[in-house]
């Protein structure tokens, strides 16, 4: 744990460690805890600790699946996340897996990723300005890795919390309602704001230097894999599935269990293949990608 500001701690170990994240506990008039993963190692500073108020930035478990060992909280989560959090079948949804559904372990994925369902109490909006008493934050949708992915902008103590966007790692972006250019509008939005400290969701939290090129480089990743998508479509890649076995989004090397991780690549090749339909760089017939000509 460390203390970022006066009455805001990081519940964080530095690591990238899945199912957990970077969490945010501010103790205040209303005890509020952004996002409700925290590593194993750090749930001590959250025993017997009473917890009004529960802001998630988004529905995927790694970022709340402790939702539930709140029950006294009050759960705010972006609406287009709610259906993900209160049904398991949802959220295997969300993930693709009904796109592609023969993935083996399909069965036990809800179990390896902590998966609790927990409804949400409220809704974030876009501008939304939250107060804990001493504390006011902002909400910033930042959609793109999900839809109704959220930031918060403390804009007294100097930073935003940025979630799964973390310009020190690699962008992700693996749901079915996943949107490569909301992802980079919400890179965008975060360069205009030009934070003097981003305070992540994964690893690394706190970042004070080289923000604005660390996230253009974060961004530009996302034009680099395009271009390697078209790449493989000259050379004769058509299908989702050919284009995914080069685990472009992996630098070329599937983690494990490789199952799991070809289903991410899938997704987000299938999502740049949208991107791509819309700006005229390729068609799909008969679920096979070409290119435009001229492209």
């Amino acid at each position: 744990m460390e203390q970022l500001f006066r009455n805001i701690k990081l519940l964080t170990n530095g690591k990238y460690t899945l199912p957990y994240c970077n969490c945010l506990l501010i103790e205040d008039e209303v005890n509020c805890l952004v996002d409700s993963s925290p590593p194993e190692e750090e749930l001590i500073h959250l025993k017997g600790k009473t917890i009004d108020m529960i802001i998630n930035s988004h529905g995927h478990s790694d970022h709340c699946s402790r939702n539930y060992a709140f029950p006294e909280a009050h759960v705010l989560l972006h609406p287009e996340e709610h259906e993900r959090v209160e049904s398991g079948e949802a959220y295997l949804h969300a993930y693709g897996f009904n796109h592609f559904p023969d993935n083996p372990l399909r069965p036990f994925y809800l179990e390896g990723v902590q998966y609790h369902s927990r409804a949400a109490d409220g809704i974030l909006s876009d501008g939304q300005v939250l107060s804990t008493g001493k504390i006011e934050f902002e909400v910033v949708h930042l959609p793109g890795h999900s839809i109704g992915h959220c930031g918060f902008l403390f804009p007294k103590e100097g930073f935003i919390f940025t979630a799964d966007i973390h310009p020190e790692m690699k962008p992700f972006y693996a749901m079915v309602d996943s949107d490569v250019d909301d992802f980079i509008l919400s890179i965008e939005k975060l360069l205009q704001l030009q934070p003097d400290i981003l305070v992540a969701g994964h690893g690394n939290a706190v970042i004070t230097k080289n923000i604005s090129s660390k996230l253009a480089a974060y961004r530009d990743e996302l034009f680099l894999r395009e271009e390697k998508i078209l790449k493989l479509l000259k050379a004769g890649k058509h299908t989702i599935e050919e284009i995914a076995a080069e685990a472009i989004c992996f630098d070329g090397k599937f983690p494990e269990p490789r199952s799991i991780f070809f289903l991410h690549e899938c997704i987000m090749d299938w999502k740049h293949l949208q991107r791509l339909e819309r700006l005229g760089k390729v068609v799909c017939e008969d679920d096979k990608y070409y290119l435009v000509p001229g492209t």
